[in-house]
């Protein structure tokens, strides 16, 4: 509990500057390296408290991706694997395959509910032949699958919408999240082949001619967020964009999408799985994009409804909902500063790693309400002795009952972001999360009294 409390009151800074002395840094150090202490164990408290809160909720969203961790310096780590970075130049590092929760309705982040890691070999490989390289591929894959179930048993008892992006694009997947109690949004990637009837001339044999012959349901306005380029290069991803407002044309369909040639590495003769899978489809387009901007392509195949209106536009707001787990990489990597750390071990990074899983939320909550809702009180994400501080060091009046923005403000001005700059990043909000959090503690030592 101790350890957890230092890293959260000062998650962006390094080890040696959130400890008060070398006694402490010692039992840090020793308790990340420790080998019977593992992440799974660390982050179980957290996960099962992400469930309860999925369990009070109307309908969930679990966001689902892959992040690279890439950590640089000449000294090779114990249990690394190869990196592929911006410039083509391989560092060391893993992948964390992540599920976050959130309230699909509000857009709450809930907590993580699921964490898997993949590690590379050191160096490239050259394969044989394609069935080695397909092997490999599906090996790696696997992550997506084993986190589904995994989510899928932590939350007993809470129907989620499994939000995945074109990565999970994927028959196997598509008939292991059909055989579970939940649903299901993935964006497409490919064409696909459709389950016709043989003979029949006048269904669409593919899923873009079906796309094509769709039901047209709208037009609808969108502020879609800031997005880069994927540096690591690790997916066939769109390149980076700007925010603006856009506007989409969306049209439906249904289809039943045919089993491939292969599968998981198996010829379909080989295969156990259905002949076909039934989805819904609903297709979301961009008019008018501008010029210098990709615009914007969706397919998004769904076990969801999509008889009216309303139900179309709860697919397309579950999948927008994903961008939740981008910003909490971002929060991990940027606020607490996660691939700075100086470990030596893949053992000690994981440890590492489930400590800052929490407190990555903590920080998203914040942000995410105070742009959400942020005529809503602080009272509820800030404690009354923060907002006392907060108050007493504001450069411009606070409200008599501060709202979450002017609260998120006023934290981020104390890791030195100045208002007219617009929102503040992840490191000048941490900055300030760290600075109030020691306030507040010497607040209550002045006090005689508890945190």
């Amino acid at each position: 509990m101790l350890i957890a409390e230092t890293i959260s009151a000062a998650p962006a800074a390094s080890f040696p500057d959130m400890t008060t002395d070398d006694g402490e840094l010692e039992a840090l150090y020793r308790f990340v390296k420790n080998t019977k202490v593992t992440p799974e164990e660390l982050l179980r408290p957290h996960f099962e408290a992400t469930a309860r809160r999925a369990a009070s909720a109307n309908r969930v969203v679990i966001a689902h991706d892959t992040s690279g961790f890439s950590f640089g310096g000449e000294t090779k780590r114990d249990g690394l694997g190869r990196m592929k970075s911006a410039g083509a130049h391989h560092s060391q590092g893993f992948y964390g395959h992540f599920a976050l929760a959130a309230d699909a309705v509000s857009g709450l982040p809930l907590g993580a509910i699921g964490m898997v890691t993949v590690v590379r070999t050191a160096e490239p490989v050259a394969y044989p032949d394609q069935q080695s390289k397909r092997h490999e591929r599906v090996r790696e894959f696997a992550r997506w699958s084993e986190l589904v179930d995994v989510t899928c048993q932590r939350l007993e008892g809470c129907r989620a919408i499994h939000v995945m992006d074109r990565e999970a694009d994927a028959y196997e997947l598509f008939c292991r999240l059909a055989d579970k109690p939940a649903d299901f949004v993935i964006r497409s990637k490919d064409n696909r082949i459709l389950d016709v009837p043989r003979g029949d001339k006048e269904q669409p044999r593919d899923l873009y001619a079906a796309i094509e012959r769709g039901r047209y349901v709208m037009t609808r306005e969108v502020e879609l967020s800031t997005k880069r380029p994927d540096k690591l290069g690790r997916l066939r991803k769109a390149s980076g964009r700007m925010k603006r407002l856009s506007k989409l044309e969306v049209a439906v369909t249904q289809v039943d999408i045919r089993h491939p040639p292969f599968v998981a590495g198996k010829s379909r003769k080989g295969s156990t799985l259905p002949r076909a899978v039934p989805v819904n489809v609903v297709s979301v387009s961009e008019v008018d994009a501008p010029i210098d901007q990709p615009p914007i392509n969706w397919v998004l195949l769904t076990t969801l409804p999509i008889d009216d209106m309303v139900q179309v536009e709860f697919v397309i707001d579950c999948y927008r909902r994903r961008w939740l787990i981008e910003e909490y990489f971002k929060c991990l990597k940027q606020g607490c500063a996660y691939e700075t750390r100086q470990l030596e071990s893949r053992h000690a990074l994981l440890n590492a790693l489930a400590l800052f899983v929490p407190i990555a939320w903590r920080l998203l909550t914040l942000r995410t309400l105070a742009r959400e809702t942020p005529d809503e009180p602080a009272s509820v994400i800030v404690s009354k002795r923060q907002l006392v501080i907060l108050k007493a060091r504001a450069k411009r009046p606070m409200s008599q009952v501060p709202t979450l923005r002017e609260a998120m403000l006023a934290i981020a001005a104390e890791g030195g972001h100045i208002k007219n700059n617009g929102d503040p990043g992840w490191q000048v909000l941490a900055r300030g999360y760290v600075k109030l959090l020691h306030m507040e503690l010497g607040y209550a030592l002045a006090e005689g009294g508890e945190m």
